[in-house]
């Protein structure tokens, strides 16, 4: 029998974590964005627990339950906010409470405080490291004579561009589904422009369109990088 996400969340940690403090159902479960195929994504706060991730199923689902405790979670934050994926964070600040024992509206409000915030800025090097990753890329494009080759490179660039566009700016990235949302919910005309420019590789096999929309998403901050790059290195430690 399949229960109702919230009966089912609910019936999960009682089972499962019965001195949980806090737990919140995240994901499409939370937004009522539920296909056949969708998981419940619990994040369940329990001091008894070390923190873990484990999949289980139960009461006619698959579920995903991160266990946090009261000591590490901000450290799990942090986390979040480093690697620019707000998972976790978003979750506690978009969703639904399933157990509150008086401590979820502060949780919940240090996520939406964080989520507004996004993540850290990156550093020099690391937006470096991404602008030569993306140029090797563009540079082997333009090489390449096989749309075979040119398939695994437009698939790597899909993925870099991407969080460059958003980590450059300060935006949350994301995986999956969640890059293509996060960059429309970013700037949806850049995102339809870089889908258009997608669209007409993967249908005409040319990459007219790809290559000078990478351009012009590397020029506002140094444009390609090639010369000079060391990974680690300070040489670029003031604005080009």
């Amino acid at each position: 029998m399949r229960y109702s996400p919230k009966v089912a969340a609910r019936k999960f940690i009682k089972k499962h974590f019965p001195n949980a403090f806090v737990a919140f159902l995240g994901g499409s479960a939370a937004n009522r964005n539920l296909t056949p195929n969708s998981d419940l994504d619990i994040v369940v706060f329990d001091d008894s627990q070390f923190p873990f991730k484990q999949n289980f199923t139960g009461y006619g689902w698959p579920i995903e339950a991160f266990v946090l405790t009261r000591s590490v979670y901000r450290s799990f934050f942090d986390e979040a906010r480093r690697s620019g994926l707000p998972s976790m964070i978003r979750m506690c600040a978009e969703g639904e409470t399933i157990v509150d024992t008086g401590f979820a509206e502060e949780i919940r409000s240090e996520a939406r405080d964080l989520m507004s915030q996004g993540p850290f800025e990156w550093t020099w090097d690391e937006r470096n490291q991404v602008r030569y990753q993306i140029t090797e890329g563009l540079e082997d494009l333009s090489d390449a004579n096989s749309y075979h080759e040119n398939l695994f490179i437009v698939n790597q660039l899909t993925e870099l561009v991407t969080n460059f566009i958003l980590r450059a700016n300060g935006q949350w990235i994301g995986i999956g589904k969640w890059a293509v949302r996060s960059l429309a919910e970013y700037d949806k005309a850049l995102c339809d422009e870089f889908l258009n420019a997608l669209d007409c590789f993967y249908k005409k096999e040319t990459v007219e369109l790809l290559i000078p929309f990478v351009d012009r998403a590397l020029e506002p901050h140094g444009g390609r990088l090639l010369e000079g790059w060391g990974e680690g290195s300070s040489i670029f430690n003031e604005e080009e």
